[in-house]
């Protein structure tokens, strides 16, 4: 299965997929004008690494910011999640990386929402690698 990664700009996030090591990222802000562009390849990635995915799946979040729009589109993302959560033979680790109160709180609603637990980690928002070439 071919890997994901997707610069970050301005509006979208750095998206980093890979299968062989069962890791999805995506960092940055998200407020892109067109959503559907920019989040339509990671939900046909997703569901092609559901049919086969590896033992261990850890699921990285760490946004600066993001819009209502980007709001819906995760809750959609992280149900899809709930297929590894609920195998028994996979194991499915979210990191929710945060630098602010707000990141946090919608950090902690969507593992409400879900039922998933979450790994809540306060993260300087400077730490993140935005260079593809190190992915």
């Amino acid at each position: 299965m071919e890997r994901l990664l997707f610069e970050a700009t301005p509006k979208s996030p750095l998206i980093h997929m890979d299968a062989d090591k069962g890791l999805i990222e995506l960092k940055g802000r998200s407020t892109p004008e067109d959503i559907d562009k920019v989040y339509l390849p990671v939900f046909s990635w997703i569901d092609n690494y559901l049919s086969n995915p590896k033992p261990k799946t850890t699921v990285n979040f760490h946004f600066e910011y993001f819009n209502s729009s980007t709001t819906k589109v995760l809750m959609r993302l992280i149900n899809k999640l709930l297929v590894i959560h609920k195998s028994e033979a996979t194991e499915l680790e979210i990191n929710w990386l945060y630098f602010d109160e707000d990141m946090l709180e919608y950090g902690e609603d969507f593992q409400e929402l879900t039922g998933m637990e979450f790994n809540f980690i306060e993260s300087d928002y400077t730490d993140i690698d935005f260079d593809v070439e190190n992915y």
